[in-house]
């Protein structure tokens, strides 16, 4: 996981600074670094260490390795810097958001948009050959999978009415696919959390939810497992 977080980042510096000019000057070492993280530097050293920072790919490498674990807002980094460490140390942390849009027509679901698998009638199918058989409507209910760092999540979008649908999330073992219980899920609607359960028997549904944006949320005790922005429309 470490070495993905590596590569990610440095792919991400190494776009940004293309059109930068060229670093110069000296190198701050691994103190001046740990120093300048710390906050124990003067305004001065500061300001020279963030515009060499920000033409050396040797040095923010160093920094985006020592940011890693934890990114602090306090500290005098740019934030176009912050922002974007903190956005790869989240996908590369086995915590990417799942987005699904579907589309309710009066007879179907359409699915307008996922990255997960899909079950077609008998058949599971990632979202590319879905797309490659035009397979996008689906009579009273989609099914989709994800998986995630160590779980696979099914996702049920069961259409109830003209506005109204249920959703069921279910967890499963990725290796085993025995389900996994004692998980909180949350359902929120901008912001709000609108109710919580915990899957005692492994699977959570909430009931006559209305279209709309959605996020859902997994967790266990000790951690967020995975998370989900769902947008129905008509």
């Amino acid at each position: 996981m470490g070495q993905k977080i590596e590569s990610l980042i440095k792919a991400a510096y190494r776009q940004w600074k293309a059109a930068q000019p060229k670093a110069c000057g000296a190198h701050p070492g691994e103190e001046q670094i740990a120093c300048f993280l710390e906050g124990r530097l003067s305004r001065g050293e500061s300001s020279r260490v963030i515009s060499h920072l920000l033409v050396c790919d040797d040095c923010a490498e160093a920094l985006s390795l020592s940011l890693k674990t934890e990114i602090k807002e306090e500290r005098p980094v740019p934030a176009e810097l912050i922002a974007r460490l903190k956005d790869l140390a989240a996908r590369a942390s086995g915590f990417p958001l799942w987005e699904i849009i579907l589309k309710v027509k009066e007879q179907a679901l359409e699915l307008l948009s996922n990255t997960g698998d899909v079950l077609a009638g008998r058949e599971l199918l990632p979202a590319p050959a879905l797309r490659g058989r035009s397979a996008r409507d689906f009579k009273d209910e989609v099914n989709i999978f994800k998986d995630f760092a160590g779980i696979r999540v099914q996702l049920k979008i069961e259409k109830k009415a003209a506005r109204e649908f249920n959703l069921t999330i279910t967890a499963r073992e990725r290796q085993t696919q025995r389900i996994i219980k004692d998980l909180r899920v949350s359902l929120f609607r901008a912001d709000l959390e609108l109710e919580s359960r915990l899957s005692d028997t492994g699977a959570v549904t909430f009931e006559h939810v209305l279209l709309g944006k959605y996020a859902v949320e997994i967790t266990s005790a000790e951690n967020k497992l995975a998370s989900v922005s769902l947008d129905i429309k008509v």
